[in-house]
């Protein structure tokens, strides 16, 4: 399985729950509809943080695929174009991690 973890970073001007409004209902369809090997599009949200700290980014998007091949196709669609440039719309910075999951309990 393929897993990837995006964090995004809010546009200034715009509340936590514009940005958190914007992602689910505009951003998220786009790959939800367009990508046609996801299997699954998970959004964590940040919702607050330890006293005295600042939040990296305000949210994580978890997305999965069955094989690295159904992920590159998905990244060359004209979806993931109209993704990223979505992005501009209510991000200030994101970045893209593969990583491992792991259950410990």
């Amino acid at each position: 399985m393929v897993r990837v973890h995006i964090w995004l970073r809010k546009k200034e001007g715009i509340s936590a729950d514009e940005f958190r409004d914007y992602w689910l209902s505009k951003h998220a369809p786009i790959a939800r509809d367009g990508y046609e090997h996801l299997r699954g599009y998970e959004v964590e949200l940040v919702t607050r943080v330890p006293e005295g700290q600042q939040a990296p980014y305000d949210g994580v998007a978890v997305l999965t695929w069955d094989e690295r091949d159904g992920f590159s196709a998905d990244m060359k669609s004209a979806p993931a174009k109209q993704a990223t440039d979505d992005l501009e719309n209510f991000t200030s910075g994101f970045g893209l991690l593969f990583v491992e999951h792991a259950v410990v309990k």
